[in-house]
């Protein structure tokens, strides 16, 4: 995924996203190699292309003030006004349109402006740049990603999806030929699976389900996707 940084002083370029449980799992698979998500970040010229943007605290002022001066020129056409009003008093309170409950078919006719406060944004203070892990945690998170593994005997992966991802659209992250031969999904929690010390112990237990394409997958969960080729 792509992140745009806008005022703050970030390396720029593909960076890891730092995660414990990566190193646990390990221990417990004793897989060969792990894949962490990567997070690339880009300069402020990908502010309308990235997915998200990771912004000083500083300079959120600047964002806010560029997709007013947009709003209030098409505020001219009659078409929208209610819309484009309410997106006027969200921006002059310092709201980014992210964080405004818009319908879809609003952020449809919204995303037609180029606005970039619509795209999901961390803020972060210039001082707690040092602690870079945990500022790429902030901009992943604000993005609404979550993470979710898969493991065979040489990798251990993370893979990175929309909180509210089905099955069917996580396997399709892994590979489209895996999604249109799905089956069914063995999932198990990350907690059940550390605390259960294994795979085949949480199966005993019984906290290895199997679960149809419409399961929505949570954040830690291990998958084991059963398809036909």
């Amino acid at each position: 995924m792509k992140i745009a940084v806008f005022g703050c002083d970030v390396p720029l370029g593909k960076k890891n996203l730092a995660d414990d449980r990566l190193e646990k799992l390990k221990d417990l698979f004793h897989a060969q190699k792990i894949t962490f998500i990567q997070i690339d970040f880009q300069d402020s010229s990908h502010l309308k292309d990235a997915d998200g943007i990771l912004c000083g605290l500083k300079a959120k002022l600047d964002l806010v003030l560029a997709d007013l001066e947009i709003i209030e020129s098409h505020l001219l056409d009659e078409q929208n006004k209610d819309l484009l009003l309410r997106s006027k008093e969200a921006l002059e309170k310092e709201i980014i349109l992210a964080e405004v409950p818009f319908s879809e078919e609003e952020k449809k006719l919204l995303l037609n402006l180029n606005l970039v406060t619509l795209k999901p944004a961390a803020f972060v203070d210039e001082q707690n740049l040092a602690v870079l892990p945990e500022v790429i945690s902030s901009a992943y998170a604000a993005c609404g990603m979550i993470s979710f593994f898969t493991v065979n005997e040489k990798e251990l992966r993370a893979w990175p999806i929309k909180e509210g991802t089905t099955a069917f659209e996580a396997a399709g992250a892994i590979h489209s030929d895996i999604q249109r031969g799905f089956i069914k999904a063995e999932v198990v929690g990350y907690a059940d699976l550390v605390k259960s010390g294994g795979l085949n112990p949480a199966k005993a237990k019984g906290l290895v389900r199997l679960e149809d394409k419409g399961y929505i997958v949570k954040d830690g969960d291990l998958l084991q996707i059963r398809f036909n080729v």
